[in-house]
């Protein structure tokens, strides 16, 4: 075991984004003209909550806005929801619009660099009843949704993501039937990733076209947010790696690698489509979003087929899991990492990361052996230019409901007063920001050993 002690502080570089990130309807509440919140009115939450108030965030996000100070964060990535902003068809809320206004003013006076993103899954149910993104005029409606944000809050703006995590609705939602709309529908599966590339395509070009420069003076800089994961095979050797081994590329194919080539070449990529050409695709992301949370161990089996569900996957012996059930391996997010930089070559923020942890020791054990390996891929070559973890406030998970925790700041839903309550994971991201470095004395004083185990960049043990 090598002392916790005994490697240099990994440093990050200057004017490093530290911050959380959130989505709209698990955080502000009340989000009750969208298609999820129809969805969860018919009991199939797993835990039996609905999102409901979720963190009143939309009422509450001065108080939340000062502790993110408080806590060393310059940054904050949130949502807009299509839902608030267009609650009918072709009539729009200005009054959501102004609100999200006063939102993002009062995250700047707070010190915190806006990432903003434009959908992260949900949809007004008016679209939804037309049949969400396959709806005919579903990406004539998302270009004047783009356009009402951009004249609204674009001067606030630091960094926009058009979509996050694209493929998660294209899988969850018709193929593994586990999100809305819940169905087994491998055509309808292609139809809407082929919707999703054009939608990204049309946000691309919409910020550049309404937009000179971000706050400051700087390139306006939009891309989308991806699921990324480790694929590799469950056995190391032998004939099982061997079948094993198609099979991790055909997982990573379909769950991220389809989207990337697409956006690379400007066609869309199989196994969803057959190279069709969408104008305004290639190359359309100045930066990208990366999300990561696990591996996946490709064992052949029918428990591989889908990652959405918790424990979707096999994980090997003596592996430590999330109580998603995820695999929790650190050095995934340097492979990650640079495998985005070999694919685009473009800059890249950290848009999420985190741990389904309620009790708060693996989470803090989690967060700072995956900066570790955040520093390493910068070390090697990486333009990462910040870390939004994921995420602030324990909030509604999804399917999952409030059960499965990821905050760093404790809040109960059924507490009249929605307490917040940081946790020591809070002060220990704080301590981070505020010194721009992983040091041995954090390690130390949040979660000895924490680094142990795993790689570091060269020369700094």
């Amino acid at each position: 075991m090598i002392p916790a002690a005994s490697f240099r502080p990994l440093r990050f570089p200057d004017g490093f984004w530290w911050g959380n990130a959130s989505a709209g309807h698990q955080v502000e509440g009340e989000n009750i003209h969208s298609n999820w919140w129809a969805w969860e009115q018919l009991g199939k939450v797993n835990d039996g909550t609905r999102s409901g108030r979720a963190c009143d965030y939309w009422n509450r996000h001065a108080e939340d806005h000062a502790l993110m100070r408080t806590l060393g964060m310059n940054a904050l990535r949130l949502g807009v929801e299509w839902a608030r902003t267009e609650p009918a068809e072709g009539k729009p809320d200005g009054d959501a619009l102004a609100h999200y206004r006063t939102l993002l003013e009062d995250a700047r006076r707070n010190g915190l660099r806006i990432c903003l993103t434009l959908n992260h899954w949900v949809l007004p149910q008016w679209l939804a009843e037309q049949g969400g993104w396959e709806a005919p005029r579903a990406l004539e409606a998302w270009e004047a949704q783009v356009r009402r944000v951009v004249r609204s809050v674009g001067d606030l703006v630091d960094l926009w993501v058009t979509l996050n995590e694209p493929m998660v609705p294209v899988l969850a939602g018709y193929v593994a039937g586990y999100h809305p709309p819940c169905r087994v529908a491998p055509l309808a599966a292609a139809r809407v990733f082929e919707r999703l590339l054009r939608a990204h395509a049309i946000a691309y070009r919409t910020l550049h076209e309404c937009l000179t420069s971000a706050p400051g003076g700087g390139p306006v800089m939009a891309g989308f947010a991806g699921a990324y994961q480790l694929v590799e095979p469950y056995h190391d050797s032998g004939l099982r790696h061997a079948l094993e081994k198609p099979l991790a590329n055909a997982i990573a194919r379909s769950s991220f690698g389809a989207w990337d080539r697409s956006v690379v070449t400007g066609r869309v990529a199989a196994p969803y489509g057959l190279g069709r050409q969408i104008p305004g695709l290639a190359g359309s992301t100045d930066f990208v979003g990366v999300n990561y949370y696990t591996r996946i161990s490709a064992c052949l089996g029918l428990d591989t087929i889908s990652n959405v569900k918790s424990g979707g996957h096999a994980c090997p012996p003596g592996v430590e899991k999330t109580e998603m059930g995820w695999q929790i391996h650190p050095p995934g997010f340097f492979h990650v990492l640079d495998r985005v930089r070999r694919t685009f070559g473009k800059p890249m923020w950290i848009t999420e990361n985190g741990c389904a942890d309620s009790g708060d020791d693996a989470r803090r054990r989690y967060l700072l052996a995956h900066l570790a390996q955040v520093h390493r891929a910068i070390a090697a070559g990486c333009d990462v230019r910040g870390y939004l973890h994921w995420t602030f406030t324990d909030n509604f998970e999804w399917r999952e409901g409030f059960e499965k925790k990821f905050g760093i700041v404790a809040m109960d839903h059924e507490d009249p007063a929605l307490l917040r309550a940081p946790k020591q994971s809070a002060f220990l991201l704080r301590d981070v920001a505020r010194a721009n470095a992983v040091t041995p004395e954090i390690v130390q004083a949040h979660a000895p050993g924490a680094l142990d185990p795993w790689p570091l960049a060269p020369g700094m043990r």
